[in-house]
Order: C-alpha cells, then sequence, then structure tokens
C-alpha cells in the first residue's frame, strides 16, 4: 500500500514539474517576443504605444498619416510606399523626389500654427495615424482628443523627441518595428551615428576661445532668430558653435525678435540662415555691412529641397544638415568629410531620390542660383 502511494506522490510530482516548466517556457517566449501580440483573428496586433497605451492595429499596416512634419518625414524615410498623405509640400519648381511621393496629397496636420482637419485625414482611409510632436496642448491629452475624433482608426503615440537630432534612435526603431521596416530604420541609425560619431569626436577638443561665434538668420530681413537650448538652433549647438544670440528663447514656434544693433553688438563670424530672400540681399543691404560674417562672405543659406535641412521642419531629416552645419563652421577640420558624398548617399538611402550632379550642385552650392 506504500509503495503505491509513494509511486502515485511520484506521478504527482513529475506533474507539477513539467507543468510548472511548461508554464516558464511560455512566460519566456512572451517576453522574448516584441512587444505585440497576435490576436486570436490573425488580421490585427495587440502593442503599445510610445507612451505606453495599448492599441489594437492591423497586423500589416499599408497605409499612414502622421498628424506633424517630424513624424511624416521618418514615415517618408523608413517606408515611404505606406506613407498616404503630406502635412504640407514646399513649392519647388522642381522638388527633389519621386512623384510617385510627390502626388501624395497635402492633408494637413496639427504643427506650428496650423490646424488639423479631421473628415480630411479620415478620407485618405489610413491604417492608423501616428501622433508625436504636437502644438495642440499636451500630447497624451492630444492623442486622447485625436482617438476620439478618428473613431476607429488606432493613434499611435510616439515620443517628441523626434524633433531632437541627437534623441531620435529609439523612435525610429520604434517607427522601424511598427511599420515592418526595421532593416531600413537600423540603417538608418547608424548613418546617424557615423555622422554624430565624427561630429563629436572632432568638435568636443575645441577651446571656448577658438569657437566659431554664430547667428541664425531667420525671416525675410534676418532680425528674427533662436538662442542656444532651442530646438530651432540646434544643430549650432551640436557642432560645436557659439550661438551668439542673447535674447530670450520664444517657445513653440520661436522666431524670436531682435534688432540690427544687437546683430552688430554680437558681431558672429559666421551667419546661417534658411531664408532665400535674406540670403539673396544680405550682401547688398548696407545695414549688414559692418557684421564680420557679411565683411567675410561666410553667410551660408541651408539646403531647402525637398525640406529644410537644418530648421523647420525639425524631425530625422536634420541629421544631413548637421553634417552640412560642420562643415559651414569648421571647413578646416572637416576638410576630410566628403559632403557631396554624404549627400548622394542620404538623398539614396532615405529620401529615395538619385540626385543628378547638377541637382547636387544647387544643394550645395544656392550661390549658383541666387
Amino acid at each position: 500500500m506504500r509503495g503505491k502511494i509513494g509511486t502515485i506522490l511520484i506521478l504527482s510530482l513529475l506533474v507539477l514539474v513539467v507543468a510548472s516548466c511548461g508554464c516558464a517556457e511560455n512566460t519566456n517566449q512572451q517576453a522574448v517576443q516584441n512587444s505585440s501580440t497576435m490576436l486570436q483573428n490573425s488580421n490585427i496586433v495587440q502593442m503599445p504605444d510610445m507612451l505606453g497605451r495599448q492599441l489594437t492595429v492591423p497586423a500589416k499596416i499599408s497605409s499612414v498619416v502622421a498628424t506633424s512634419p517630424p513624424a511624416t518625414i521618418l514615415v517618408y524615410m523608413l517606408a515611404p510606399d505606406k506613407l498616404a498623405g503630406w502635412n504640407f509640400k514646399n513649392n519647388f519648381t522642381q522638388l527633389f523626389m519621386d512623384e510617385n511621393y510627390t502626388n501624395l496629397s497635402v492633408i494637413g496636420g496639427w504643427f506650428g500654427t496650423q490646424t488639423g482637419n479631421y473628415e480630411t485625414i479620415i478620407s485618405v482611409d489610413p491604417d492608423i495615424v501616428i501622433e508625436g510632436y504636437t502644438t495642440d496642448g499636451q500630447i497624451n491629452e492630444a492623442i486622447e482628443r485625436r482617438q476620439e475624433s478618428f473613431g476607429s482608426i488606432p493613434v499611435v503615440g510616439i515620443n517628441g523627441s523626434i524633433i531632437f537630432v541627437t534623441q531620435s534612435d529609439p523612435t525610429i526603431e520604434y517607427v522601424g518595428k511598427l511599420l515592418d521596416c526595421e532593416a531600413q530604420a537600423e540603417k538608418l541609425i547608424e548613418f546617424r551615428s557615423s555622422i554624430l560619431n565624427e561630429l563629436n569626436s572632432t568638435v568636443k577638443d575645441i577651446p571656448d576661445d577658438e569657437k566659431v561665434r554664430v547667428y541664425y538668420a531667420e525671416g525675410p530681413k534676418g532680425l528674427m532668430t533662436d538662442p542656444s537650448g532651442s530646438q530651432h538652433s540646434q544643430v549650432i549647438d551640436i557642432c560645436g558653435g557659439i550661438n551668439v544670440a542673447d535674447c530670450p528663447l520664444t517657445p513653440g514656434s520661436g522666431m524670436t525678435q531682435v534688432s540690427i544693433e544687437q546683430v552688430m553688438d554680437w558681431n558672429p563670424e559666421v551667419i546661417l540662415t534658411s531664408n532665400p530672400q535674406f540670403y539673396a540681399s544680405v550682401y547688398s543691404d548696407s545695414l549688414w555691412e559692418s557684421v564680420d560674417a557679411v565683411r567675410n562672405k561666410r553667410v551660408y543659406l541651408a539646403p531647402q529641397n525637398p525640406f529644410c535641412w537644418i530648421d523647420r521642419p525639425q524631425g530625422p531629416h536634420l541629421i544631413i544638415g548637421t553634417a552640412w552645419t560642420a562643415k559651414m563652421l569648421y571647413p578646416d577640420l572637416f576638410a576630410d568629410m566628403d559632403l557631396s558624398g554624404l549627400t548622394r548617399e542620404f538623398y539614396s538611402e532615405f529620401f529615395h531620390y538619385e540626385l543628378t550632379d547638377e541637382q547636387l550642385n544647387t544643394l550645395l552650392n544656392p550661390a549658383a542660383e541666387a
């Protein structure tokens, strides 16, 4: 009798051990799996967004809208054929972009002073809407408003740090997984890393008294600017320049008004601008003639096509603008940087466009067309 009881106890213990192993195995599999979970209906997936909200999204996402330019440009760079529309479109005679993408509708969004229209966005029938950096209040509140208004279309929240050049990698990685383009996301992260590493290693040891003094000229008269610490002037900080603007930082849209007397007092060695009108007039404007940057012909217009390289919009494309900025500020230190090669590679890999020699020259030497 005791023998039978012992046998039963041993068998019971074995059953418990096997069951616990199975539970542990299942737990480990769940931990190893991506944060998404396939439901019984294989057409949908449960997953968290970057704000921790649990969502149900299509397992195969083929059409995406983002509500502001930084996220829209990221989708374009990673999965262009899934982009359903633009927030805005620059007005160039020839946009350096494949017609498959230039022909996409402009659907607006929430950015700058713009307010989106829900019906317009719903009309392009996206599988998901991506919400990231927004000027429409706090992000959590904005997303809840979006989700209520978009109804059954999932609104996926991403990290607003996509607007900062040095902080974008987690968002790039997340969107790569979301849109099933992880290899492209990794390629972009590696491209970014190679440029940022070169910049950091080159400028980190420049003594403060040898750093280039830079003014960021905004607006048609060049008398609006953004000081150090602004998202709009971040490329100057990243590239080891001293932003001379000693003025308040205007939150959000930036562009603090200053006077020509202030600029003359700051007397920058280099002026960067993204405004073609200012660039076309600065060398002939007597108000600016005494500024060192003007006297020494060191006013530089940032490349603009299809998006400005240094500001407005912010986004993951600004990485090529940091390389350009470094070359403008410290041409001797970055003499070996092949900006033409980097530009061709960037446009081919991430803007999905093969530049001609003439187009490359137009981008990097805007004085030739001014």
